[in-house]
């Protein structure tokens, strides 16, 4: 039998690998991964690239912005003050489709390109950070898309070639690069000096999608790292230096980011490059590179202020006052604690009214706990509070850390975990809790049960390891909670974790806002389009579809509403049609790993009489909690810029009224 499991775990890595590796293969080519499908809900601008797509405090540059139906753009729209930006011009543009690199028969186009020069001030007291940034037209508002402001500072690609380390650009860093890989199989070197002893950090930031439809695939940048020295066969050619997590893993590397430590003062070299030779007029890259030596240097790289909340991600932060943050999406009932979930009707026993919620006390702040070696068994975990906030580390393959803690007859815990630096596929944490007699009761894995396959027989498979997961105590006694990698072969100093352990809450989770409905019962169809945008054509409904998460058995009601809406504009309840479908695939656990999910709709109308719009105006879809007659806060779900626009096609640069 150990055969058979060695032969089977080897089997099931080398599949784990190949996955992976498949994954960044099916990275579509440069053009195609940028060209734009039509969004069926809106007809406005819409936004394929920036570039250059960073800029520091205090400067003015020229951005050129691409995309489809931008004819007519006149104004610069940025989420927030500090910025003057007008446009000095748009002309259509015709890029050629590249056999071989570019399978036409792929191609999504939505009509012709456009290029729209602007020009952005940024005044020196601008918020360092991300903003968004989008454009006007009498179509209505475009996608927005992600454009840092920083301190450091920026080199912006010159024109001309850098295809060698002899065309190489001088660039200032520590800081940010942006530029662009024009066509396939370009290469842009980077010089830059080095200390001896200075450990610098280089990471290719991901571009933000804020609109799924704006973008089918994405632009994969590539870095390289080389000093100047050749070889026998050529002196010329540069030596290649590996990032320490190069030298450290056999993971192929899904970010393309990593650290290196020079041991001789000199000149250096930074290679950018599209994966597999990817390069289009749209494949645009921003490299950040700090010092690892300052405090602070390693921040979020693609943080964007956001009123929003995100619950389940490994990215979150536990730290923070989560709990209280918790609280603030619960009904209070007289005692302080959020409301409890209401027993059933099949467990209550009526049918129209509900039992009073009981009172809770509420949790008090968790206990932070330093996981210390070893703690691999039961006999050695150490034994924790609740509620608790653990900090530890799988500091080695086959790491696994184990820690104790009491439980009483049905009391009901979440184990939430957050992952602060390697993440997926790297860094998979599992997390699973085990009884006395070393029975697992439950685990953050989800599993998934697909109904139709090949040999028409149900088969179960791990899907992924999810953020939280939650349980109802039987019995009381001692337990056992354990955290390791998914696999025993990977483990080192980055795999860290925060795991909190805390009573439930039950509280209103993550609110999306769709166009469109998801269908779990025909893979074909297309994917929810998430709202950023919202451009109201007079006398045109436009639904939106609203999917609340009952987290923790929150069993309240709802009700949405709209507030700064323009005169004219009116917000209508609706009915989603459910087609009531089978589901092909259904998850085995969804009691412990996934929340309960409620949908609405609203319709917005903009009357035929309703004043058009010049400019955008942010409107804000608010939540108000309901729970046994008792009214709960009201949450900002999301807040969306907003124009009332015509029907028809615009003339070239002409404002609404003129």
């Amino acid at each position: 039998m150990g055969k058979w499991a060695d032969r089977w775990f080897s089997c099931f890595v080398y599949l784990r690998d190949l996955l992976l590796s498949l994954l960044l293969v099916a990275a579509l080519s440069p053009c195609d991964s940028l060209a734009q499908a039509e969004p069926e809900e809106d007809s406005g601008p819409l936004l394929i690239s920036l570039s250059p797509l960073t800029a520091q405090r205090g400067s003015t540059l020229k951005v050129e912005a691409r995309g489809s139906r931008l004819e007519g753009v006149y104004a610069v729209w940025i989420d927030q003050g500090g910025f003057k930006g007008r446009v000095l011009g748009v002309e259509e543009i015709n890029d050629p489709v590249r056999q071989g690199t570019n399978p036409p028969e792929k191609q999504k186009k939505s009509g012709p390109l456009y290029r729209a020069l602007v020009e952005l001030e940024i005044h020196p007291a601008t918020r360092a950070g991300v903003h968004l940034l989008r454009l006007v037209s009498r179509r209505g508002i475009s996608n927005p898309i992600a454009f840092p402001v920083v301190d450091s500072p920026v080199t912006v690609e010159a024109a001309g070639s850098h295809q060698t380390v002899k065309e190489s650009q001088p660039a200032a860093l520590p800081g940010f690069i942006s530029g662009r890989i024009g066509e396939p199989g370009e290469v842009d070197y980077y010089a830059f000096l080095a200390r001896k002893g200075q450990r610098l950090r280089f990471e290719a930031v991901e571009r933000q999608k804020f609109d799924p439809e704006a973008t089918a695939g994405k632009f994969a940048p590539e870095l390289a790292l080389y000093r100047p020295g050749g070889s026998w066969f050529d002196p010329q050619r540069p030596t290649r230096l590996l990032f320490e997590e190069e030298r450290s893993s056999d993971l192929m590397h899904v970010d393309s980011e990593g650290t290196y430590q020079f041991s001789e003062d000199g000149r250096y070299f930074l290679q950018v490059s599209g994966l597999f030779g990817q390069g289009c007029p749209d494949c645009t890259y921003q490299v950040r590179v700090v010092s690892c030596d300052q405090p602070g240097g390693l921040t979020d790289r693609n943080g964007v202020s956001s009123p929003e909340w995100f619950e389940r991600s490994l990215s979150r932060s536990l730290t923070d006052n989560w709990i209280g943050k918790l609280e603030s999406r619960s009904v209070k009932i007289s005692g302080g604690a959020p409301a409890k979930e209401a027993p059933s009707s099949e467990t209550a026993g009526v049918h129209s009214v509900k039992p009073e919620a009981k009172q809770i006390e509420p949790p008090g702040p968790p206990l932070a706990f330093v996981e210390h070696e070893p703690n691999e068994s039961a006999s050695q975990a150490a034994s924790i509070p609740v509620p608790a906030l653990i900090e530890g580390t799988i500091e080695h393959p086959g790491d696994v850390d184990s820690f104790k803690f009491q439980a009483e007859p049905g009391q009901k815990l979440a184990f939430e975990v957050e992952t602060p630096e390697a993440k997926p596929p790297y860094f998979n944490p599992r997390l699973g809790v085990v009884d006395s007699q070393d029975h697992e009761l439950l685990s953050n894995v989800e599993r998934r049960l697909s109904m139709f396959n090949n040999n028409a027989d149900p088969q179960v498979y791990l899907k992924a390891v999810r953020p939280k997961a939650i349980y109802s105590f039987e019995r009381q006694g001692e337990y056992f909670l354990q955290i390791r990698d998914i696999t025993s072969r990977y483990g080192n100093p980055s795999y860290r974790y925060r795991i909190l352990v805390r009573p439930q809450i039950p509280h209103v989770g993550e609110i999306s806002v769709t166009a469109r409905d998801s269908s779990d019962g025909n893979p074909d169809a297309p994917k929810p389009i998430q709202i950023s945008r919202l451009n109201l054509v007079r006398g045109a409904p436009k639904k939106l579809i609203l999917t609340a998460s009952y987290e923790e058995g929150f069993s309240g009601d709802l009700s949405f509403f709209f507030t700064g809406l323009p005169d004219g504009v009116e917000p209508f309840p609706a009915v989603q049609f459910n087609e009531g479908r089978a589901p092909l695939e259904v998850t085995q656990n969804p009691d412990a790993i996934a929340p309960k999910q409620q949908k609405t709709a609203i319709v917005l109308l903009a009357r035929p009489e309703a004043p058009l719009t010049t400019e955008p105006r942010t409107v804000q879809l608010r939540c108000q909690l309901i729970t046994n007659g008792k009214l709960g806060p009201s949450l900002l779900v999301r807040e969306i810029p907003l124009m009332v626009v015509e029907g028809s096609a615009p003339g070239e640069g002409e404002k609404p009224g003129k």
